[in-house]
Order: structure tokens, then sequence, then C-alpha cells
């Protein structure tokens, strides 16, 4: 597969940003690389304005929020735990999906 460079297109998150618009406009989107996977950093963020950090072991944030692989975890606008919404089950290129995520994202920031 295209690995970390690729993971945007393959999921079709790099459409989110125009398509919330201005109803969505306290939303945000970051991205949190796992412990460990360091190496990958560059090729995913290459030519992309997306808000990228790094996990560490010592701060384990995917462990304390039991993270798994191409989650999106949806906060709302107190920063509170509103939803998770994963992206291998999920996947964007299928309407019904990325309408979901879109739904969730939302109605966590109204």
């Amino acid at each position: 597969g295209g690995g970390f460079g690729g993971l945007l297109e393959q999921s079709g998150i790099s459409d989110i940003g125009p398509a919330v618009g201005e109803a969505a406009a306290a939303a945000y989107i970051v991205g949190i690389n796992e412990a460990g996977k360091e190496s990958g950093n560059e090729g995913f963020t290459e030519g992309r304005d997306l808000p990228w950090l790094q996990d560490s072991i010592g701060t384990d944030v995917w462990g304390l929020w039991e993270v798994d692989y191409r989650d999106v975890i949806i906060l709302d606008s107190d920063n509170q735990f509103y939803a998770v919404y994963n992206l291998s089950r999920n996947d964007l290129n299928v309407e019904a999906n990325y309408q979901t995520l879109m739904a969730l994202i939302l109605e966590a920031t109204p």
C-alpha cells in the first residue's frame, strides 16, 4: 500500500475540511502518530496542511485513549470525548460512511 503517505487519500479524509464548511467552523482535525512509527511522518505530512503530532512511549496517548489504527476520535466543543469512528472498518469512499462521519463531527461541534 501507500503507507502513511497515501493514508489521507485512501481514507478520503483530505476531503473532510472543505465539506464541513462553515457549519463546523469549530471543528479541528489533528493527527497523532503512534509511538514507534516516526519514520512515516515526513511522507504523511508532505504537501498537506494537517496538524500532526507524534506520540511517545512516555506520553502514550494511543494507550490512554485506547486508539486503534485509523481511528478518528471526535471531541465536543469542550474537548470531551464524543465518539470514535474507525476508517478501516468504515471506508469513506462509501457515501453512507462519509455522511456518518460528517454527522458525528457536526453534532459534536454545534
